[in-house]
């Protein structure tokens, strides 16, 4: 069976078609706080309490009651007998009266009847004796109920991950769990005779299997996990048994090659096969990776990869990143950039009107950013090493003038590892 096509799909029209059809509802799950790190909080999280629950001190002093120093000066000062401390005074659950005092420190909460600190620094002591010689107010170093965090207030919100000062905020807030969107799971399956798994290649008519590693540290990067992977002959028998079985371990599946023009078109024929209702689009207006698509089978999405490695690349980025973003979150995780390109740059003539996927090499300048544009064969992947940034053109520009400002997008794991840029 030969298939081909001539009609071109916009990408943004293919995207929310296959969207459309496939579950998009998030699945959540708990995790301990400790363990939640990096995670995608699936809603709201508001404090159950006020931090702090109790009226504080932020210094090292003398609790009191504000009213006992009315008239304290430097000429009449108050003298007021030290009680003991604070730890006493709440041990045994007694009140402090006015005219009293007892020594407190940073972060010790105030006793009963006291509504304000003396710096240790700002009295004197002489024995049981304490002399303060200045008026002060009540709250005057204290940190009242809620000044922190008041209950009932947000302090993570729905799709945001989990930082480590946020784990912190839990933990003081005394939340052991969490509820957090559980881990999109992706399957890879890369199809070619040639294809092997392995650096030991000494047959010459076999190929290292190397772009499904890029996409399964890209898919870590994004917050899932790579559910499966594998590298089938192209055989469609052996090709829909692999899918059938990411179908039912996976919520999205990623095919590498097997999807051409013209020629034997293997994945499709295999998602035809697997179901009668299958939705596919193929010939995705995209430059590179025109022969890309997209479908829904099963109500699961299924982006197809082309075999090299630049229009695998675009169609990961414009089809399969959205897809598992909206798994997660639903909000977009790349970063975005203010660049100028140090040179001109044009679409390929054929391609014009197509949505092209441009890498740029960003490099500090000033006080901002110069974009050189990497361009090169489909197959060449220095394109990609060469790049730590990309920019999407949409399709009606058919250039990019040197000087031009542009906006790059910054993608994990391909732009920056562990917070450090990649522009060395």
């Amino acid at each position: 069976m030969v298939t081909g096509f001539t009609h071109y799909t916009p990408v943004r029209f293919a995207l929310e078609t296959i969207s459309r059809l496939t579950k998009s509802k998030l699945l959540v799950e708990t995790v301990k706080t400790n363990e939640s790190y990096g995670r995608v909080v699936s809603k709201d999280i508001v404090s159950p309490i006020n931090v702090p629950n109790r009226q504080r001190s932020h210094m090292d002093g003398y609790a009191i009651a504000a009213s006992s120093l009315t008239g304290a000066s430097s000429r009449s000062p108050k003298v007021l007998p030290l009680a003991g401390d604070v730890h006493t005074f709440h041990h045994r659950r007694r009140r402090l009266s006015r005219g009293q005092t007892v020594r407190i420190v940073t972060g010790g909460e105030l006793p009963v009847g006291a509504d304000a600190v003396v710096p240790v620094e700002d009295a004197k002591r002489a024995g049981r004796k304490i002399y303060f010689s200045k008026e002060v107010e009540k709250g005057e170093f204290c940190f009242p109920i809620g000044v922190d965090v008041k209950k009932g207030a947000v302090v993570i919100h729905a799709g945001a991950a989990v930082r480590v000062q946020d784990i912190g905020m839990l933990a003081l807030l005394g939340m052991r769990e969490l509820r957090v969107c559980a881990r999109p799971r992706v399957a890879i399956i890369a199809t070619g005779d040639e294809l092997v798994d392995s650096f030991d290649v000494s047959d010459p008519r076999k190929v290292r299997e190397s772009h499904s590693p890029i996409f399964e540290n890209l898919i870590r990067e994004l917050g899932g996990v790579t559910s499966s992977r594998e590298i089938v002959r192209d055989d469609l028998d052996l090709m829909s048994n692999a899918v059938k079985r990411a179908l039912g371990s996976s919520d999205i599946i990623l095919t590498l090659g097997g999807t051409s023009l013209g020629e034997v078109d293997l994945v499709e024929q295999t998602l035809r096969r697997i179901s009668k209702k299958s939705r596919i689009i193929h010939g995705i207006k995209m430059d590179r990776g025109r022969v890309a698509g997209i479908a829904a089978v099963r109500e699961k999405p299924i982006v197809m990869l082309p075999g090299p490695v630049q229009g695998a690349m675009n169609a990961f980025l414009l089809l399969g990143l959205p897809l598992i973003l909206r798994m997660t979150s639903g909000a977009d995780s790349t970063l975005f950039v203010r660049a100028r390109l140090s040179t001109g740059w044009n679409a390929r003539k054929k391609f014009q009107e197509f949505t092209k996927v441009l890498y740029v090499r960003l490099e500090k300048k000033g006080n901002g950013f110069l974009a050189r544009p990497i361009v090169g064969d489909t197959e060449s992947i220095s394109v990609l090493t060469d790049s730590n940034g990309f920019v999407v053109v949409p399709e009606r520009v058919r250039e990019l003038r040197a000087g031009e400002e542009v906006s790059v997008r910054l993608l994990p794991g391909f732009s920056y590892v562990g917070g450090q840029f990649l522009s060395g």
